[in-house]
């Protein structure tokens, strides 16, 4: 492989360790995971850091190559799941007001529970601190919000945020979709998200109720204090939209398409959190792609998108045309922000189509075989008549294959 000659010739060992002459190699961890297959329970961050170790293992051990690297990879996966499991806890602060003076909420997600608090207990609390390389973290801030607290069971940390993350930004994005159902928004300045929920300044992790954050940190890169504290929901109008997060939850529980309609739901949190309206876009944009492309194309044709979203549409002239500039407004990454850029509108039209194209599926595709399966069923024509002689032309064929004698074969 070209990748690993190059990384040979621009790596060093020596007796403190392994050395680098160029800088760019994070570029190749990002995409070695590409070049081979990864079983689906390893997640893409936790893959990234598996073939980082293996690729560094073999170049210390001798021979650089892949199959090396397979083996090195497999011993390193090997041992993490020889680890015990241990209890890890992270929380953050929940964009809700009045949290004291209302009941909290519980939910469940894949082994994640998820919980509401309008105060810490005394061992999650963790005072203001210098971090190096980061500067002073105040955990009380913004001040008067609540939190949200996640735990799960899990052999690493990094694996452990991952998953209560994921987890948090599903039920966020599940909550968004409901408590905007239906509602258009007048476009609301420099501040505004369509979403009223999401991701709080930074998430404090905890192993066994040991604080891990003295010397890392994470934390949301677009948090800004001002939007957060601009019009935030209250407490009772979220507790309305838990019932219809909890039911959809349980409903994506055994869903055939699940795992697409976990990633289109996330994509869609990422543009309600967004302040940014050419970000909100393509975002939603790429929601439309995982619903409505199989998984293994090459590339998302907007033709194939428009023809397969407008099957349920009740004007379907209408909503092509607006797909359609869409579709143009993405290819051409327009970055503009203003009381008149038309993005506003276009993500509005785009942003209650995909809640409830979502929102549909999630409830009425459990009888589905798989996402195929649904991608099949949307590419039947629309037109009863057309529908009525396919049914007669498959109906026909399959009598003629039940009539045809049996193969030598048989």
């Amino acid at each position: 492989m070209a990748l690993l000659r190059d990384f040979e010739e621009h790596t060093a060992l020596s007796e403190q360790g392994l050395s680098y002459t160029r800088h760019d190699f994070q570029e190749l961890y990002e995409i070695l995971p590409d070049a081979f297959a990864v079983t689906p329970s390893i997640s893409r961050s936790e893959a990234v850091r598996l073939f980082r170790r293996a690729l560094i293992q073999s170049r210390r051990a001798g021979p650089l190559t892949a199959e090396a690297i397979i083996e090195h990879a497999s011993g390193i996966h090997r041992t993490a799941l020889a680890v015990p499991r241990r209890k890890f806890t992270m929380w953050t602060k929940f964009r809700a007001q009045n949290m004291s003076h209302a009941p909290g909420f519980r939910l469940d997600w894949e082994g994640v529970s998820i919980r509401s608090a309008a105060n810490l207990p005394p061992w999650l609390r963790v005072e203001e601190y210098l971090l190096s390389g980061v500067g002073r973290i105040y955990p009380r801030k913004p001040d008067g919000f609540g939190h949200v607290i996640l735990s799960c069971d899990e052999r690493e940390d990094q694996r452990a945020v991952d998953r209560m993350m994921d987890a948090l930004q599903l039920v966020l994005g599940l909550a968004n979709l409901y408590e905007t159902w239906g509602r258009y928004y007048e476009w609301g300045g420099r501040n505004w998200t369509e979403g009223g929920l999401w991701l709080g300044p930074n998430q404090f992790l905890f192993e066994r109720r040991a604080f891990r954050g003295e010397d890392r940190i994470w934390y949301n890169p677009d948090y800004d204090e001002e939007s957060w504290k601009t019009h935030p929901l209250r407490m009772s109008r979220v507790l309305e939209l838990i019932p219809y997060v909890r039911r959809a939850l349980a409903a994506l529980q055994n869903h055939p398409f699940r795992e697409v309609l976990v990633r289109a739901t996330m994509l869609l949190q990422d543009g309600f959190a967004s302040r940014d309206s050419s970000h909100r876009l393509l975002r939603y944009w790429s929601a439309l792609e995982q619903l409505y492309v199989e998984a293994d194309a090459k590339g998302g044709s907007n033709e194939k998108i428009l023809d397969r979203v407008l099957f349920a549409e009740g004007d379907p002239t209408l909503s092509r045309w607006k797909l359609e500039h869409i579709a143009r407004l993405r290819n051409d990454y327009v970055h503009a922000g203003g009381a008149g850029d038309d993005l506003h509108p276009q993500c509005q039209f785009l942003r209650m189509l995909l809640s409830r194209h979502i929102n549909h599926w999630i409830f009425e595709g459990q009888d589905l075989a798989d996402h195929r399966a649904l991608l099949s069923y949307i590419k039947l024509s629309g037109n009863r008549d057309q529908l009525e002689q396919q049914r007669r032309l498959i109906e026909r064929r399959i009598a003629f294959i039940d009539s045809a004698p049996p193969s030598a074969s048989d």
